[in-house]
């Protein structure tokens, strides 16, 4: 089989270099708009059966191009582009990854996951499989729910949890992942709820609780923001019983404080405005004053878990179970050479493929990762890298 890879940033790059590692495709195509980010690529990887191209993910025919062209298209570049990159997959007959959605609510000018999901049919039709948000988060925390509750006879509550504690030398603030897709995440939406068995919203960033993940990241002060699990899980995971779910994102007091001032002063949007009879969009100064991602690896000291607590009933008796993945930013530079949430978000998504090619994924529509089999992943996973651990909360 043949992969593509689209969009060559942190996270793309640790698909390929995975890619590399398990030889599982005959080809692999790795594109990106800039020519100088595949040309890095290509010749960090030093292998005859990758290739690079030159693609903007923004360009219907550019895309549907390169799909026709593979088995396999993981979209690795921003949300904004999901639904171009979907409609190409379809266009060029390959089944489609990525690793985000844009907005879970019907926003003016954005693309909501149910947009993505309601190509299921179509994809099915197709023989395809889309697989929507198959990273770290989403991704790993929708699999470690799907296999919690399939031990359980009946769940009451799905908690994700995600913290970060590290830093970065030689900077005094950055994002370890897109900072468009952060900024939407924790201000510019609200943050969905599923309380007493119904959806809901509520202010951005806003404490949900003090949470204690497994050392050595401990005890932080986890907050609201904007999440897929809290629209997907909900509606895929069939169980009796499920009143709560919410994703909880562990933030530094100073980053809450500098996301609420974007929000009051209007740096979050993504609208342009004129300034000096120049059109400019707020938000794209402020993310061109961080420093990229990608540019990040090796430069980050600490320790990044990510898990799904799930809470139930087995054999008459209340459960609870942490089932989550930790990360060392300097051992993942050591790995890949890659940071930390790079190396995590991106692992998931070259395991997905590397099993969709060897036939372990039967599954075919536009589904999220807790429609899908939990089994591989969570077997495959430490052979990648990523160790997966369960801790009894009862």
């Amino acid at each position: 089989m043949k992969l593509a890879i689209l969009g060559l940033g942190g996270v793309g790059r640790v698909i390929a270099k995975s890619a590399a590692r398990t030889g599982k495709f005959a080809e692999v195509i790795c594109a990106d708009r800039e020519s100088e980010v595949v040309e890095t690529v290509i010749s960090d990887i030093e292998s005859n059966i990758f290739k690079g191209i030159i693609v903007d993910a923004s360009d219907l025919s550019e895309v549907t191009k390169l799909a026709s062209e593979v088995d396999i298209l993981i979209n690795a570049t921003v949300p904004r582009f999901n639904l171009i990159v979907m409609e190409a997959c379809l266009a060029g007959k390959c089944h489609y990854m990525d690793l985000a959605c844009e907005t879970l609510l019907k926003l003016p000018g954005k693309i909501d996951i149910s947009e993505q999901l309601a190509l299921d049919e179509r994809y099915k039709n197709a023989d395809l499989l889309a697989l929507c948000g198959i990273g770290i988060d989403p991704g790993c925390s929708n699999i470690f729910a799907r296999y919690l509750a399939d031990r359980m006879d009946s769940v009451e509550e799905i908690l994700v949890r995600d913290a970060d504690v590290s830093y970065v030398e030689g900077y005094e603030l950055a994002l370890y992942f897109s900072p468009d897709t952060f900024i939407d995440e924790c201000v510019s939406e609200p943050p969905l709820y599923f309380e007493k068995g119904s959806f809901l919203t509520k202010d951005p960033l806003q404490v949900i609780e003090e949470f204690v993940f497994p050392d050595p990241v401990g005890r932080v002060k986890v907050y609201g923001v904007s999440h897929e699990e809290a629209w997907t899980l909900p509606r895929y995971i069939n169980k009796e019983g499920l009143q709560n779910c919410n994703f909880g994102y562990g933030l530094a007091d100073e980053l809450v404080t500098m996301m609420d001032v974007l929000r009051m002063i209007g740096l979050d949007s993504d609208k342009p405005i004129d300034v000096n009879d120049v059109q400019v969009v707020p938000r794209d100064v402020v993310t061109a004053l961080l420093p990229r991602p990608a540019d990040l690896a090796g430069k980050i000291k600490g320790n990044v878990c990510v898990g799904t607590l799930v809470r139930g009933y087995k054999d008459g008796k209340k459960v609870a179970k942490f089932m989550y993945n930790t990360v060392n930013h300097e051992e993942a530079y050591r790995n890949l050479q890659e940071q930390g949430t790079s190396f995590q978000t991106g692992i998931p998504a070259a395991l997905a493929a590397d099993l969709l090619a060897e036939g372990f994924l039967k599954t075919r529509g536009a589904v999220p990762p807790e429609a899908l089999d939990p089994e591989p992943f969570v077997e495959k996973l430490p052979d990648y890298g990523m160790m997966v651990a369960i801790e009894d909360r009862s």
